[in-house]
C-alpha cells in the first residue's frame, strides 16, 4: 500500500488518523507518523507493522458497500464450519473496509434475529463504533445519521 501525506489512515489503536510521512526516530529504526484525529495525538508505526494499517475508503466505495445492508439475510453464515466468532475475526484480520461492512451486516441480521453469542455480541458493539467513528470522518456526518445508515432496511 502507498501512503502519501494527509492521507486519513486506521488501525489498531488509531480509529482516524491523519499520515504525516516517515520519520527516523532513532538509528536507522524508521516509522509512519500519523496523528490520531479522534485522540489528537501522534502515533510512531513501524515501517514493518505497515500492514496494521489502511487507509480510510472514499464516499463513493462507502455507498456502494452499504448496499448490502438492503439484504436481510447474512452473507456466508452457512459456509462457516466451527466458531461464527473466529471467523469473523479471521475475516476482520484482512484490514478491508468491506470485509468490515460484510461482518457488521451479518452481525446485524444475527442481532435482529437473536441468535448472537456473547463474544459475537460484544464484536458487533466494537465493530459498529469503529465503523460509525470512521464514516462520520469521511462522510462530514454525526454519529446518528452514520448509525441509521448501518440499519437493515
Amino acid at each position: 500500500m502507498t501512503l502519501n501525506e494527509g492521507d486519513y489512515v486506521t488501525g489498531k489503536g488509531i480509529p482516524v488518523g491523519e499520515y504525516l510521512g516517515v520519520n527516523e526516530l532513532t538509528e536507522g529504526a524508521m516509522f509512519h507518523k500519523i496523528y490520531d484525529v479522534s485522540k489528537k495525538a501522534t502515533h510512531y508505526v513501524p515501517i514493518e507493522s505497515e500492514g496494521s494499517l489502511r487507509k480510510l475508503p472514499s464516499k463513493s466505495t462507502i455507498m456502494k458497500n452499504l448496499k448490502i445492508f438492503e439484504k436481510d439475510q447474512t452473507i456466508d453464515i452457512g459456509e462457516v464450519d466451527g466458531s461464527r466468532y473466529r471467523y469473523f475475526n479471521e475475516k476482520l484480520d484482512k484490514m478491508t473496509f468491506k470485509a468490515e461492512i460484510e461482518v457488521l451486516h451479518d452481525l446485524v441480521v444475527l442481532k435482529k434475529d437473536k441468535s448472537t453469542s456473547v463474544s459475537e455480541n460484544k464484536l458487533l458493539i466494537s465493530l459498529r463504533e469503529k465503523v460509525v467513528n470512521e464514516m462520520s470522518h469521511i462522510l462530514a456526518s454525526n454519529s446518528k445519521e452514520v448509525e441509521g445508515l448501518l440499519t437493515l432496511q
